[in-house]
């Protein structure tokens, strides 16, 4: 048997059109009444706190105010267009300022001002201020003073890690300006700790700079910290001249024994290229009258040298001609000269 299928639906004409006309309709109909709804707004008077900004004017040129405490927004009441204060509520759109003339204030101690409507630059009416608002003011000069750098360190240089100079920043100095009170008594700037423990070859490494007070702009934030390391080697100087140290007018001193072995460590190519014209050993005679002492001997070297040991680390110094008899007078204490008119 055959089956009699029916004609197929069709859409039924203008149903498409219909539709799209409705919803035309609607976005006229919503277009409209928010075209009347901003009408009404723009027309409306209402009351609002709005949050304006504070902006100082009239500062002369060479002067600052960095350092007042000035709050960045004030709140304030005002009478006006309900568009225009809903817009600045929501969207932050410009609805005034409040404004300090500075124009007749110099450079001095820190004052008080008392914000008032006054101040406040608007294009609606201004009812009051939200709160008693007293902000505090410091005229102050200017300064621009280019300042070293000196980098900060913790811990120490690993074993066997000598500097062949000492840690430097580069760049060497930086541009700093703000007020003279917060400028002009500064010496230098340093950097943040580095810390050292971990470095087995020289090194540059960028370190940020610690600003010596908020209110300070510096010319920038940070510098490369340059370590220039070696390794390190211990050497022996034998035979360096003692040599005693007298006042003026003294008795001849003798010394014994007359040399000694001076114990150092340093930077490898440095020690090794060391001579004993650069590492001196002294005893303090100073005044001492006739007599035989025992003291101890000072050893003096270049800051990059590391002293170990001396061997003797004591001396027998002979002042004038005493008795063969006479014993040393041992003397640990005092290893500098005694002050004029000392006696053994």
């Amino acid at each position: 048997m055959r089956k009699r299928f029916g004609a197929p639906l069709l859409p039924r004409a203008g149903v498409g059109t219909e539709t799209m006309n409705r919803l035309g309709l609607k976005i006229s109909c919503l277009l409209a009444a928010a075209l009347i709804w901003i009408i009404v707004a723009a027309t409306s008077v209402v009351e609002s706190v709005a949050d304006l900004p504070l902006r100082v004017t009239g500062l002369s040129e060479g002067y600052t105010i960095e350092g007042s405490e000035l709050p960045e927004r004030v709140p304030v009441h005002l009478r006006g267009s309900k568009l225009g204060l809903m817009a600045h509520r929501y969207f932050r759109t410009y609805a005034g300022e409040l404004r300090i003339n500075l124009a007749d204030r110099e450079p001095g101690p820190a004052f008080s001002y008392q914000l008032g409507v006054d101040d406040v630059y608007t294009e609606s009416e201004v009812l009051r201020l939200d709160r008693d608002t007293r902000i505090r003011l410091h005229i102050d000069n200017e300064r621009e003073r280019t300042l070293p750098v000196v980098p900060v360190f913790t811990g120490s240089w690993p074993d066997g890690v000598g500097q062949l100079v000492p840690p430097r920043a580069e760049p060497d100095s930086i541009l700093v300006r703000g007020p003279s009170r917060f400028v002009d008594h500064l010496e230098y700037l340093t950097t943040k700790p580095v810390a050292r423990g971990k470095q087995h070859r020289s090194e540059h490494r960028r370190t940020d700079l610690v600003a010596p007070h908020d209110h300070l702009v510096l010319a920038r934030r940070d510098v490369d910290v340059v370590m220039d390391l070696a390794p390190l080697e211990d050497r022996t100087l034998a035979n360096v001249p003692v040599v005693p140290l007298v006042d003026a007018g003294q008795l001849d001193v003798s010394i014994s024994p007359p040399v000694a072995d001076v114990m150092v460590r340093g930077v490898a190519d440095s020690v090794r290229a060391l001579t004993g014209v650069r590492v001196s050993v002294t005893v303090a005679v100073g005044d001492r009258g006739e007599g035989v002492y025992l003291l101890p001997g000072e050893v003096d070297h270049p800051e990059w040298l590391t002293l170990l040991g001396l061997s003797p680390t004591r001396f027998r110094a002979i002042v004038g001609n005493p008795p063969l008899e006479v014993g040393p007078h041992a003397v640990e204490e005092d290893p500098s000269p005694p002050a004029g008119g000392g006696s053994p």
